[in-house]
């Protein structure tokens, strides 16, 4: 049992840690400006947007869960919608941490000297509201997608105990993350972290496009829609149907699918690599080509990004020349 969940585990460590480790930094950030300029009577105002943040984030997750989980009929359907609006978010998180990693503090700082000067006291706990609840709607969404990804292969209570040790976990490394930074002499090398932590998203992300069309392709072939018979539905390969899957049987062949136990896909193996990856047996066209071409997407927009940044960081040396 532990191998079936271990992707979900996975997958909710790794975006809660990034999550609550961005949401610390923030706050982190704006504790140490307040301090530097003698303003720690605003540290409670800080808490105050904290408190809201949870409870929007907490709000948001009840009404997934309340009102995203029964309709059986769309079920397909929104799961397929939910994964490409995590994946996107998934990409923007990550393209908009490759432009703003170097000026975000001096981002923050801005604002809060215009808060300060026009003595917005309240400015404070919005600012950490809107900060800190970003990151907790972003974290609700992945862990949701998460969640409905793994629930009709191991049942209610396993998915939803995977998505909570894996947040869990994810919460106290960024917390003791967090603490490092801010509290002792010992410098963690954020950037080399949000690197790693950003090629491992990028994998995630293109997993979940994958993934969704899959969602999307079950949905319409349930609805018995003709569109099931266009050429981009057309299956690519089979790994159960070669030597490939054979051996894979022979290597994985346990399953927690009795009633399909050839297929890799649902091996304890395979259903990690399924939750990780986005993986399929016998994907579509456009699957295949939907996840080649996010790989190319994503590479050449962080590179574009990246690029501009150096031209802008040229431009004022050389007129200042």
């Amino acid at each position: 049992m532990a191998f079936e969940i271990l992707g979900s585990v996975i997958f909710s460590f790794v975006t809660s840690l990034r999550e609550v480790l961005e949401a610390a930094l923030i706050i982190g950030i704006i504790m140490s400006y307040l301090t530097l300029i003698n303003r720690r009577d605003l540290y409670r105002d800080i808490l105050y947007g904290v408190f809201a943040a949870i409870i929007f984030s907490l709000g948001m997750a009840w009404v997934f869960l309340t009102f995203f989980t029964d309709l059986a009929e769309y079920q397909k359907l929104l799961e397929g919608i939910a994964m490409f609006l995590a994946a996107v978010i998934l990409s923007w998180m990550i393209i908009w941490m490759t432009h703003q990693s170097k000026n975000i503090r001096s981002d923050i700082q801005d604002k809060i000297e215009k808060i300060i000067s026009n003595q917005e006291k309240a400015g404070i706990t919005f600012l950490v509201f809107i900060s800190v609840a970003r990151e907790g709607a972003e974290l609700v969404l992945f862990l949701y997608v998460s969640y409905m990804g793994s629930l009709g292969d191991v049942g209610v209570v396993t998915a939803f105990s995977a998505i909570t040790i894996g947040f869990l976990t994810g919460l106290l490394y960024a917390s003791i993350m967090a603490f490092l930074l801010f509290t002792t002499t010992r410098q963690l090398d954020i950037k080399k972290f949000f690197q790693v932590t950003s090629v491992i998203l990028i994998i995630f992300a293109a997993g979940l496009l994958a993934h969704g069309i899959h969602e999307i392709y079950e949905f319409i072939e349930i609805s018995g829609s003709s569109f099931i018979n266009n050429v981009i539905w057309m299956e690519v390969w089979n790994i159960n149907d070669s030597l490939i899957g054979e051996f894979l049987l022979l290597l994985f062949g346990w399953s927690y699918d009795p009633l399909n136990p050839t297929r890799f896909e649902k091996s304890a193996v395979g259903g990690i690599i399924v939750g990780l990856f986005g993986w399929n047996d016998n994907p579509a066209l456009i699957e295949v080509f939907a996840y080649g071409l996010y790989y190319v997407v994503i590479i050449f927009a962080i590179r574009r990004i990246k690029s501009l940044s150096v031209m802008n960081e040229r431009i004022p040396q050389s007129s200042s020349d």
